[in-house]
């Protein structure tokens, strides 16, 4: 599926082009009007309709001011159901951010999907930021959705720092949602003349303390007059530092001269720890406030391998300041793999900065075929860039089953 339909159309009429995206023994075909998609069809190699990666044969497209709507249909031309519970979706965008998607059944009338909602809302912030997600039922009112737990999620920002987050039922009222907790809170103060978060805190609807998605209540992020991070710890609800099933309780952090920072890792008793593989601190090195290199010590400070059988990585980043290249050394500075059989990848992102394809590398920076099989993994994502889709490629582009 084209997720990008409506940016760097050529404005053509009726033209056939090929789709971007080629998947065994199929491919598809978008029809353009206008400068539009109107229709994407599969086909396989002799040219007869075919099922496509994600089950549907054909997607149609129609266009009403800022809202795109998308229909789904078999190889037969009848509407087709996605695994989501629907036929097809009516997406609305302003200033290329999603606001609404309302879901449709085969007859294009709003219909609850399998997760239990029919329509969902968006709101931002100047800044960009989302203020506000909203899940509604076929009646328009907010509904709970029962695998989240809540109906609503609202966001506050200092800023441009996320303040808080608070989960809501169909009232705006806090609720424990699946994940246990209601509410995200961040204290947020100005150090070394700019706003800093201190802390980070979990609470049940009551507010009472509460633990959060990875096994603690409050992170405590002291900082020293410049702004900069010097220790994280951990707490749990009782108000005790706590490991959180992991094998360190807190991080200590160490600068030198050049913008090198050392992290290294100590126990509830505060005696320094190190991973599987022996590293007990990670050398991060950074250019222009980006980090350029890692590198690994053991707990006498002398250089080691980490977890991936690598001493060294480095770290390229695109004109948006985003990473794009991944590049594994030794200790020593030499291009080597890793445990996975690569000694590097390449990314390609969207706009947004999401991965949508990652090509892996061999030592000699080229495109390599990796243990597994496959070369390079495309991800595609639906509009409000939750992942739908995994595919795998060999060397020469073709699709394979990922290992």
């Amino acid at each position: 599926m084209k997720k990008r339909f409506l940016a760097g159309m050529i404005t053509l009429l009726l033209c056939i082009s090929a789709c971007i995206y080629a998947v065994g023994e199929v491919h598809s075909e978008n029809t353009e009007a206008n400068g539009k998609i109107k229709e994407t069809v599969w086909k396989d190699d002799s040219g007869q309709i075919a099922a496509g990666p994600e089950g549907y044969a054909i997607i149609r497209y129609t266009y009403k001011g800022a809202v795109t709507t998308e229909q789904y249909y078999d190889t037969e031309g009848q509407p087709f159901e996605v695994p989501g519970g629907y036929y097809g979706r009516s997406v609305t965008k302003d200033k290329g951010n999603v606001t609404e998607i309302v879901y449709l059944d085969q007859n294009a009338r709003q219909t609850a999907n399998r997760m239990g909602y029919s329509k969902v809302s968006i709101t931002y912030f100047g800044f960009g930021e989302v203020r506000s997600i909203t899940y509604f039922g076929t009646n328009k009112k907010p509904v709970m959705v029962p695998s989240l737990g809540y109906a609503s999620v609202k966001n506050e920002y200092i800023g441009k720092l996320l303040k808080s987050k608070t989960y809501c039922d169909t009232k705006g009222n806090a609720v424990d949602g699946a994940q246990g907790y209601a509410i995200m809170k961040q204290n947020i103060k100005k150090v070394g003349g700019s706003n800093q978060v201190l802390s980070t805190r979990y609470f049940h609807a009551d507010e009472t303390d509460a633990t959060g998605p990875d096994g603690w209540c409050r992170c405590v992020k002291e900082r020293d007059e410049k702004g900069r991070i010097t220790s994280i710890k951990y707490y749990d609800t009782a108000g005790r530092l706590t490991d959180r099933g992991a094998n360190y309780a807190w991080e200590a952090y160490s600068y030198e001269e050049g913008g090198t920072v050392r992290i290294t890792r100590y126990d509830l008793s505060d005696s320094i720890v190190t991973d599987k593989a022996g590293v007990a601190t990670l050398v991060q090195e950074t250019k222009d406030d980006k980090i350029v290199r890692e590198r690994f010590l053991d707990k006498e400070g002398n250089r080691a391998n980490n977890d991936l059988g690598v001493g060294q990585i480095l770290y390229s980043y695109d004109t948006q300041g985003r990473i794009e290249k991944v590049t594994y050394q030794d200790t020593e500075g030499n291009p080597v793999k890793c445990s996975k059989g690569y000694a590097g990848y390449q990314d390609t992102k969207d706009e947004d900065g999401i991965t949508v394809s990652r090509v892996f590398l061999g030592t000699d920076g080229l495109a390599i075929e990796i243990p597994g099989g496959y070369s390079e993994i495309r991800y595609q994502y639906d509009e409000t860039k939750a992942l739908v889709s995994v595919l795998y490629y060999d060397i020469n582009g073709k699709q394979v089953q990922g290992q």
